[in-house]
């Protein structure tokens, strides 16, 4: 067994969806929708130590399990409970928490894959990817984070459900679009996802959206339907809804779902200082392609 493990898992963010968690398959449910791995996301390190149980560190400070849902989701999943001890798992985080950066599908990637390899579980990447899928769906974490991570880079989820039932689409960027984000605050996706009526709000907006992606999945689509889209389902805060608002024509933006946080979409640099938003709230991100990568140690 190896002392120590590291996986880099990229934060994954989406633009639209729709909700479809009712198949009592844990692998058929998921979202459909569109959305970008980003090149920041969390650094999971699984390792041994003398402790008679799992114990979760979120940047260094132990957390109680009850706050790492999705994480010992994963690891119930993978080890039954009379085994999981003499191990501790430890999380960097380039993203905030609770904000619509899929630090939750993250981190359950990333703790699957260190697991594996800690014990020598032999999974496959595929199963691996499955199980992190099923941890978001039973703790209403999130619901297309996972395949989303699965493609890499600009993606449209076309069916629901894990990597092997669900199915994507990639998005061309041929305009060379440039994206950036904001962190305003965070917002819990179970709330949305157990309400009725901000989820008939999502799904009728998401169906005719993705729709309209699927016949032309390119970037230039992307931006104005998830523009359209944060619109629609009228998520967002007032103070989300004025940084939106007050932005210059040449830069679009959309609200993170499910986030206190907004998406910058734009060409040029230099249309960010044009922004109406303080320069320090926001980061320019990198489109990831390969958003799984195993740590040096």
């Amino acid at each position: 067994m190896t002392q120590d493990i590291s996986y880099w898992v990229a934060a994954h963010l989406t633009g639209i969806f729709q909700i479809k968690d009712e198949n009592n398959d844990l692998l058929r449910c998921g979202s459909r929708g569109a959305g970008v791995s980003i090149n920041r996301g969390v650094i999971t390190t699984a390792s041994k130590s003398k402790s008679s149980s799992v114990k979760y560190f979120f940047n260094g400070i132990e957390t109680e399990r009850g706050k790492a849902l999705v994480s010992s989701k994963v690891v119930e999943i993978l080890i039954p409970r009379t085994k999981q001890t003499d191990f501790r798992l430890d999380y960097k985080f380039e993203i905030p928490l609770s904000s619509g950066y899929g630090a939750s599908a993250a981190g359950a990637v990333g703790t699957a894959f260190a697991i594996n390899d800690l014990f020598d579980l032999g999974r496959s990447n595929l199963e691996i990817f499955q199980i992190a899928h099923q941890a978001e769906v039973i703790t209403k974490s999130g619901l297309g984070d996972v395949i989303g991570l699965f493609q890499g880079g600009l993606e449209i989820r076309t069916k629901e459900g894990a990597p092997g039932f669900g199915k994507t689409l990639p998005i061309k960027n041929s305009n060379r679009w440039e994206i950036a984000t904001v962190h305003l605050g965070s917002l819990k996706t179970s709330i949305i996802l157990s309400n009725p009526q901000k989820r008939e709000a999502v799904n009728v907006a998401g169906e005719k959206l993705i729709k309209d992606l699927i016949s032309n999945p390119t970037m230039d689509n992307f931006v104005v339907l998830a523009a359209d889209f944060t619109e629609k389902v009228n998520l967002w805060s007032p103070r989300l809804k004025k940084y939106i608002k007050n932005l210059p024509e040449n830069i679009i933006g959309a609200q993170i779902m499910l986030g206190e946080s907004l998406f910058l979409f734009y060409q040029q640099e230099s249309d960010l200082k044009l922004s109406n938003i303080p320069h320090n709230m926001i980061n320019k991100e990198t489109i990831c392609q390969q958003p799984v990568l195993k740590c040096e140690q």
